[in-house]
């Protein structure tokens, strides 16, 4: 037994230094090892530097919402979120900066895009986000269900999409709005209904959340199609031949794209540790987030906000209103964990959220609105109390890797610094990308938002 389990992993290693191998030939990695076209700075150890610059020369080349041709696609991507780290910058930054690491934390989740990253890696992963649709979309990008209960998903979809159908068939038209309903579109209503009938009868909580989340996914997705046709219409450009596709059908390529992606990210996980936990992840401020002396961690990796660039809650506020209203009714069981305030919160008529919807976010848009002159002491104050939380997180030698963007006329890499020291974190390298284009008198016409990476080491 225990010679079967030694060769099982073997080859789970050979397979996994098989995927290194590939990745480091893709041509995005070979481009990352090039001069860019970007304004490049550094700081630091030369060896730390020059692997956090690949890391940013890829995010900078291919944006956070997408995955560079080859990459394993896995749930990366799926499910809106504002802003994140791009999947292959990460990768490279646990592969090659934080290379000793088993367990890694990030206290800014969003999407999860370092939680699935880690897990592909076989390392253990804990993530907390303020915001309930981040951890509603990270909950789902992570999830790592059997073939088994995937095939009951599929069934479960099926079965919603044949009832749909036939009430299509039939003529009927749901007229229904139940208290938070009123944001779904009521070329929806048929399949949210069918859904509802069909989620009842499913008997697996796990799975009847997934569709809901597909769903809202869908509706993301038809709705943000809709308003780039408006748009190019409004140009008076040839809508692209869009097709008038019931609306039941999308949901159900939907979940079948949904199903093909855990089915990669299940076997991507397998090649280095498929009996590795799946990710903890917290609905919490994390300035109020602390983790047992047991269970702290070999290093930090996020993305943090932006001073004054999004009001992520905002955001989150809208997505569940809209597209994601649907939730609310779609079981009568309370769910818990991290994905209980998104799904248990009714939409309220009168704007009048809980808390939890509206406390907590760092460094939003509407906070530098509100007072422009506080903003930037309070901007200060927010990084020393999560970088503190980072600080005990992080076991003696453990290392932080934080991604942050100027904003507000805050030199954020000078900030983050400043407050990181505070607490003991000493930095070790990090890297500056930006973007400046002149016209041919000389005047800058357009410049993008500068961007740090900074590699820290707690002692």
């Amino acid at each position: 037994m225990r010679a079967a389990g030694r060769a099982r992993a073997r080859d789970a290693s050979l397979d996994a230094d098989a995927r290194r191998a590939r990745l480091e030939g893709l041509e995005y990695a070979r481009r990352a090892s090039e001069p860019s076209a970007f304004e490049e700075r550094g700081f630091g150890d030369a060896g730390a530097v020059e692997a956090l610059t690949r890391a940013m020369r890829t995010q900078w080349t291919h944006g956070f919402a997408c995955t560079p041709t080859g990459f394993p696609r896995c749930t990366h991507g799926f499910g809106e979120i504002l802003a994140g780290m791009q999947p292959a910058a990460c990768d490279m930054i646990l592969r090659e900066v934080l290379g000793e690491a088993t367990s890694v934390m990030d206290p800014f989740a969003g999407g999860g895009t370092t939680l699935v990253c880690a897990q592909t890696l076989g390392l253990r992963a804990v993530g907390t986000d303020v915001s309930p649709l981040a951890c509603f979309v990270s909950a789902h990008r992570c999830w790592r269900p059997s073939e088994e209960t995937v095939m009951v998903m599929l069934a479960s979809a099926g079965a919603a999409r044949d009832i749909a159908k036939a009430s299509t068939e039939e003529g009927g038209e749901s007229e229904d709005e139940s208290e938070g309903d009123a944001g779904v579109p009521r070329a929806w209503r048929r399949i949210r209904d069918a859904l509802r009938a069909s989620a009842a009868s499913a008997g697996d909580a796990r799975v009847t959340e997934a569709l809901w989340f597909c769903m809202s996914v869908a509706l993301q997705r038809t709705q943000k199609s809709q308003n780039k046709a408006r748009f190019r219409k409004s140009k008076g450009k040839r809508s692209g031949g869009q097709r008038n596709e019931d609306n039941a059908d999308i949901f159900y390529k939907v979940v079948e794209e949904y199903a093909d992606r855990l089915r990669q990210f299940r076997e991507e996980c397998a090649l280095n540790d498929p009996q590795a936990p799946e990710a903890e992840i917290h609905n919490v401020d994390v300035r109020k987030f602390r983790l047992a002396d047991d269970a702290k961690v070999d290093a930090v990796l996020t993305s943090c906000p932006y001073p004054a660039v999004y009001d992520y809650l905002s955001f989150a506020r809208k997505v569940r209103a809209g597209s994601g209203a649907v939730v609310s009714t779609s079981t009568s069981a309370t769910i818990d964990g991290p994905t209980s305030f998104y799904i248990n919160t009714v939409v309220p008529g009168d704007r009048n959220w809980p808390k939890e919807w509206m406390e907590g976010e760092i460094g939003s848009r509407r906070a530098l609105r509100a007072d422009p002159h506080a903003f930037r002491a309070a901007w200060q104050r927010e990084q020393e109390e999560w970088l503190e939380v980072v600080a005990h997180s992080l076991k003696p030698r453990g290392k932080a890797c934080i991604m942050v963007g100027d904003g507000a006329n805050i030199d954020t890499r000078a900030s983050i610094v400043d407050a990181a020291e505070k607490f003991g974190l000493r930095a070790l390298a990090g890297c500056t990308m930006k973007l400046t284009t002149t016209t041919e008198s000389g005047a800058v016409y357009n410049q993008a938002r500068t961007e740090h990476l900074i590699l820290f080491e707690k002692p």
